[in-house]
């Protein structure tokens, strides 16, 4: 007759474990949110959702460190336009995301980006520009630096990039234990 082996799953338990905790310290050092804007924290999970529903309704691919800058500008562009008739609501971005296609409600931070998209391209149009309505917004505009952008209260996760304090928007960030080769 010959053994029996048995299997025993305990030894392994630790070294998964570990492995684990070694995956997890990929993700960025001290941040497991995807990106803080304005000291609202949306998860990683959020960042890809938004840039999936965006890329749903856009004719080409959106790629998340151009939805986490849209989304980064959009508190200050919204102040900007708050109490104008040109303001937009959430409401009415959730409304223009089904009409192109989108299935499902968006996520906040989808709303945030489309928002910010539809404050530059009123700030690209002339005609509207010229509105009397919208003198302080021109004012402000033309204080505007690149330095001000860049200081906002925009916090990215290593993994997607990190917030320009030039005003460049997202940045890519190589991890430190990847060695650049030498020339």
């Amino acid at each position: 007759m010959g053994s029996v082996k048995r299997a025993y799953s305990l030894p392994l338990a630790a070294p998964t474990a570990a492995l684990v905790v070694v995956v997890a310290g990929c993700t960025g050092v001290g941040m497991t949110e995807g990106v803080v804007i304005d000291g609202t924290a949306y998860s990683v999970q959020e960042v890809q959702e938004a840039t999936e529903q965006l890329s749903e309704v856009s004719p080409e691919p959106v790629d998340t460190a151009t939805v986490i800058y849209q989304a980064g500008i959009a508190p200050l562009l919204s102040g900007w336009f708050e109490g104008t008739s040109y303001e937009v609501t959430d409401s009415e971005v959730s409304s223009s995301l089904a009409d192109a296609g989108l299935e499902g409600e968006p996520g906040d931070l989808t709303v945030q980006a489309v928002s910010s998209q539809r404050y530059l391209a009123l700030i690209n149009d002339q005609a509207t520009m010229s509105d009397e309505e919208l003198a302080p917004v021109v004012a402000e505009l033309q204080t505007l630096t690149q330095e001000d952008l860049g200081a906002l209260p925009v916090e990215v996760n290593p993994r997607f990039g990190s917030w320009s304090p030039a005003g460049d928007g997202v940045l890519p960030q190589v991890p430190e234990w990847i060695v650049q080769p030498e020339s």
